[in-house]
């Protein structure tokens, strides 16, 4: 998957954080749950690829599954299955499942990556492939807006720690991760990586304060 990530670079156009834009967790729950309409009409704007849709919509979707009572961090079976099938190159499976796995979670960065290649394996319409990609880049073009990764400062946020690896192998373009640790302080992955040109720094910090937080209540 990790050279499937990279070649999809390609097709990448990341907006550069030149300032960033500090993200406000307790306004994004209480959308979620004292404005559920609200949340859930940006959610179908998101779903429906609507051109209006705005960087901070998709920040609110993306952020906002972290305080949705389906929310099951690091344990939901169908997104562990995705990634073997996809491994095994079962595309039909793959696009199944994958279809499955969006209609309870719509920024499933591993579920657009995977139903993604899976449609180009299958042929699917030039619209159908194109709105997943089109899912796919904004989420990560909205993560790299919130963050540059370069310090626990200025994180890239995620909601699950494998979404990393869509930034670290996709974004960065890294070829090779030497270690990783988690800061018990600033709740931050701080991954060690050889440097890039599209990253040249021997560290990337993923901010999982708002995982961490969410798990903890399960």
């Amino acid at each position: 998957m990790k050279k499937t990530i990279s070649a999809l670079i390609l097709l990448l156009a990341c907006i550069t954080a030149s300032a960033q834009v500090v993200l406000d967790n307790a306004t994004i729950e209480d959308i979620v749950k004292n404005e559920r309409n609200y949340f859930n009409d940006i959610t179908e704007i998101y779903r429906n690829d609507d051109p209006l849709l705005r960087i901070d919509d998709i920040a609110l979707v993306y952020y906002g599954q972290a305080f949705l009572p389906q929310y099951k961090p690091g344990s939901d079976e169908n997104e562990k299955e995705l990634k073997k099938l996809f491994d095994e190159n079962k595309h039909q499976q793959v696009y199944e499942l994958a279809k499955n796995v969006l209609t309870y979670n719509p920024v499933s960065l591993n579920a657009l990556f995977c139903i993604y290649i899976a449609s180009k394996e299958l042929d699917k319409s030039e619209d159908e492939c194109a709105s997943y990609l089109k899912k796919y880049n904004g989420i990560i073009d909205m993560i790299c807006y919130y963050g540059d990764g370069k310090s626990s400062d200025t994180a890239f946020r995620i909601i699950t720690p494998e979404d990393q690896d869509y930034i670290i192998y996709g974004k960065l373009q890294i070829e090779q991760v030497l270690s990783q640790k988690l800061d018990t302080e600033t709740l931050c992955n701080i991954v060690s990586v050889m440097p890039t040109k599209q990253f040249q720094a021997r560290r990337v910090y993923f901010d999982l304060s708002l995982f961490l937080s969410q798990a903890s209540r399960e």
